[in-house]
């Protein structure tokens, strides 16, 4: 937990420093270098990650970056208020004490109606992913019906959808 925290805020001290658009930069790099370990084990399972086959990577891209992600996530579901009154509700709480990912969430919870025991179980305690269908069609020359489906289990993620139109401005 701590290390994706630590990550995490590196990210939005140096999105801070060069712009926006480095954040979206880094997280979309932390998540491609988590993506081919993410069988590997949860996030909760920390330093023991990655020991088995003495492979260091599995621990660094899951315990840093997609822990750095799964933060950043859960800052678009829940918002930028909840989500720092979040974080500083657990700092204060847990100072100087061992504090886990259960301590995290129920900071978090205490700052939003959305309920986060489905979340914190999925991208905290599992391991899996979720599984979305894409689809959509015009239903005139102005405009169009998107659809986004979950195949199996249920995922609370943010979805940002944009739209590139045919003059190439997107929304």
């Amino acid at each position: 937990l701590s290390e994706g925290l630590a990550q995490y805020f590196a990210v939005l001290y140096a999105a801070e420093d060069r712009g926006p658009e480095m954040l979206d930069t880094l997280i979309q790099s932390m998540r491609k270098s988590a993506e081919p370990f993410l069988g590997q084990g949860p996030i909760w399972l920390g330093y023991r990650l990655g020991h088995i086959k003495a492979d260091s990577r599995v621990f660094r891209a899951t315990v840093y970056n997609k822990s750095a992600v799964v933060l950043h996530m859960l800052r678009r579901l829940i918002g930028d208020d909840a989500f720092f009154k979040g974080i500083k509700g657990f700092y204060n709480a847990n100072r100087f004490k061992k504090a886990g990912a259960d301590d995290l969430r129920a900071a978090m919870q205490a700052e939003t109606p959305l309920k986060l025991d489905r979340f914190f179980e999925r991208w905290i305690r599992g391991f899996g992913r979720p599984s979305l269908r894409v689809s959509w069609h015009n239903t005139d020359a102005a405009s169009a019906t998107i659809r986004v489906e979950q195949t199996g289990p249920i995922y609370d993620l943010p979805l940002t959808v944009v739209i590139q139109f045919a003059d190439g401005r997107s929304e």
